[in-house]
């Protein structure tokens, strides 16, 4: 399994198909590996790099405080090791911020930016929510019950409908090989705390698609709708289906917005 150093961390990667090159960064707490729905359809077209954010996965996590531009900063730093000049940036919830600064701090790097349930900065009551799932963790509250928790944010009623399912998502995040560590949340969370790009996000120059589950509550509509605004000629595009994990609960429909918006890109 490849792990370079970046910096002062080990950093795991992966690498999948041929093509333009596509980096999908995810969210709080959630490593390359779940990007599962994802790769297979992309990868047919594109050369997807996924890697674990410092704090989860295989990658190392350092006992302190991280920032959205420490972890932009990794992200940058993998694709130059990886002799990567220009890339589609995907990123979701906190892996959209992160993506965000790349765009900013490194705009030769950008193709193009793929901006997935994610803000300019963290809403008030998201903040809140992720001290609290934070507090569940350092408190030792059983992993089934934080999951599950977890979960009431992130999907739809839909999703709630089907007990097999939802027993099957449950199972997959308990038998996780990478436990999350206290620390490694810790760390993250506090990266989340300090996010905001909204004097600076009017500076993107790349082609930037914002797309978001109609049903969202943990980063709603209006946070998206404040990027589209402030990215000039931002595309924005509301998925009749889905919540904050859309790419997860509804592959299909996220899957074929982001690749309609890469082909109008190619046409550019």
């Amino acid at each position: 399994m490849p792990r370079t150093k970046i910096g002062k961390i080990g950093m795991y990667y992966e690498i999948h198909g041929n093509g333009e090159p596509i980096v999908l960064i995810q969210g709080l707490s959630l490593d390359s590996s779940t990007w599962f729905n994802q790769v297979p359809v992309l990868s047919q077209k594109y050369q997807v790099i996924v890697f674990d954010n410092r704090g989860v996965g295989q990658t190392d996590a350092p006992d302190r405080a991280y920032s959205i531009d420490m972890m932009a900063d990794d992200a940058a730093a993998l694709l130059k090791f990886l002799n990567v000049d220009n890339a589609h940036i995907l990123g979701f919830s906190m892996g959209g911020m992160i993506a965000q600064i790349v765009a900013l701090k490194y705009p030769e790097l950008v193709k193009s930016l793929l901006l997935t349930a994610t803000a300019a900065r963290f809403p008030a009551r998201a903040k809140h929510l992720v001290q609290i799932w934070l507090r569940m963790l350092d408190e030792n509250m059983s992993l089934e019950t934080r999951i599950r928790e977890g979960f009431l944010w992130v999907y739809t009623n839909e999703f709630f409908e089907h007990d097999e399912a939802v027993m099957a998502s449950v199972n997959l995040a308990l038998n996780h090989p990478y436990p999350l560590s206290t620390h490694g949340f810790a760390g993250q969370v506090a990266a989340l705390m300090q996010h905001d790009t909204r004097s600076q996000i009017s500076q993107i120059s790349a082609p930037t698609l914002v797309l978001i589950g109609r049903d969202d509550i943990l980063i709603p509509i209006e946070f998206s709708e404040e990027l589209a605004a402030k990215i000039p000629n931002a595309e924005l595009v509301i998925l009749e289906r889905g919540g904050h994990n859309c790419w997860m609960e509804f592959p299909e429909l996220f899957n074929q917005a982001v690749m309609q918006f890469l082909r109008g890109v190619a046409s550019m």
